[in-house]
């Protein structure tokens, strides 16, 4: 009985410290939003009086705010923070620092220009609360009422593990990530038999996928080479051809073939990015470079379509990846853009760290219907015209591939395609 309420009090101080951080992480997501908002209104110098604003005066009851702001050098521009933790700032990362004789919780940001802002809040308050909360159930621990909430507490948590074990298995397979079997030891009840269905018609659907994925491929390869001799044949008749009208007809057939080819070449490309149960290779790649080098090529076909190309490019951005699906994804980004907007029109590429890639034009953008549409396959929003639909398909792949994910936003005007870091790792 004794070691029953004794494990529930420890549940109760486990949930208690969760439920005090999240809290305590909420308030400060909550102070970084405030201060990313002042850097939108006011740039650096209104961080740095809101920073002030804070460090002014030290709450009494509440856990105490510290904060770092630093430049791309490190240099701290403003806060009560003398020496930041270790943290990185491109993952929003969170960790636990000691201050004095203060231990806080802090998270690190990145914000635009390269400035850094650290934010935390003392977890002094959170161990109080603990050791109070320690001894009452303590002094409470004859109550007998303790045990059979322990063991309601311990069923229930086992419970909902096993059940989110399986949800977890859905949303995972439902984003492309090959869902992890709940081959878990057995307890001989309905919920282990869910379980073993689950894991089966996991395995078929994937099976299924596979399968799909392999028809795709082999059938856009054995049309492609009898589609090449075809137009071959059509341009030998063109050669021998005198009457214009069915040189006319020869040209419409070949371009038709053309345009065929190009959707098996596509679907093709997307067979090859996005194998089942892969993930990009782990080479470090300079995202910067790679960037720099699809911006000269593409530089004297947007001169020739009399569109006005421009590059903003973050130096030293890297990124753990495949350097060729990479290059793909830019390049297609890129192709959208110069194919779809009218001459005189200009586009953007950026790269910044994150790594985050943006292509951006004026030109007629993509209507707010179609945003969640237009990167899956066979679909295009109407106002870009003719096409296979495939393109932004395979950027979208080769994204996931890398733990980014790709968007469209308004740019009013235009259009901006933003490639970051999204869900996956």
């Amino acid at each position: 009985m004794l070691v029953a309420i004794l494990g529930f009090g420890m549940l109760a101080l486990v949930s208690v410290r969760h439920a005090a951080r999240a809290d305590l992480l909420n308030t400060i997501d909550t102070d970084i939003a405030g201060l990313v908002d002042g850097m939108v209104q006011g740039g650096p110098t209104e961080v740095e009086r809101r920073i002030a604003d804070r460090t002014s005066f030290l709450p009494t009851m509440n856990a105490a705010p510290y904060y770092r702001l630093t430049d791309f050098r490190g240099h701290r521009l403003a806060g009560n923070m003398a020496v930041g933790p270790s943290i990185d700032p491109t993952r929003s990362n969170t960790t636990e620092v000691t201050i004095g004789s203060d231990i806080i919780l802090a998270r690190a940001t990145l914000l635009r220009g390269g400035l850094t802002l650290i934010v935390g809040r003392s977890l002094g308050p959170i161990y109080r609360v603990e050791r109070q909360l320690g001894w009452t159930l303590a002094a409470a621990a004859s109550v007998v009422t303790a045990l059979s909430l322990a063991i309601g507490l311990i069923v229930a948590r086992r419970l909902m593990a096993r059940i989110s074990a399986m949800n977890s298995a859905f949303a995972s397979f439902g984003e492309g990530i090959r869902a992890p079997r709940l081959r878990a030891p057995a307890h001989g009840d309905e919920i282990d038999a869910l379980a073993g269905q689950v894991d089966l018609h996991l395995d078929r659907i994937e099976r299924l996928l596979v399968a799909q994925r392999d028809i795709t491929d082999n059938i856009a390869h054995e049309l492609r080479t009898p589609l090449a001799h075809l137009d071959t044949r059509l341009l030998a008749a063109l050669d021998h051809n005198r009457d214009e009208q069915v040189a006319r007809t020869l040209d419409a057939a070949r371009a038709d073939i053309r345009s065929v080819v190009s959707l098996f070449d596509a679907l093709l490309d997307i067979a090859m990015a996005d194998p089942p149960g892969t993930e990009a290779s782990r080479a470090t790649i300079d995202l910067s470079e790679l960037a720099a080098d699809i911006g000269e090529l593409y530089a004297a076909s947007a001169e020739e379509a009399g569109l006005a190309f421009t590059t903003r490019i973050a130096p030293a951005v890297t990124m753990r990846g495949e350097a060729m699906q990479m290059t793909r994804l830019i390049a297609n980004l890129l192709d959208n853009a110069f194919k779809y907007v009218p001459a005189g029109s200009r586009v953007l590429l950026s790269v910044a760290a994150g790594p985050v890639i943006v292509v951006e034009d004026n030109g007629l953008g993509i209507p707010e219907a179609d945003r969640e549409t237009v990167f899956e396959r066979f679909r295009r929003s109407a106002i870009l015209g003719e096409g296979h639909g495939l393109g932004l398909a395979l950027v979208r792949v080769i994204a996931a591939r890398h733990g980014l994910a790709a968007r469209v936003e308004d740019a009013a005007p235009g259009a901006r395609f933003v490639i970051a870091p999204g869900v996956r790792p």
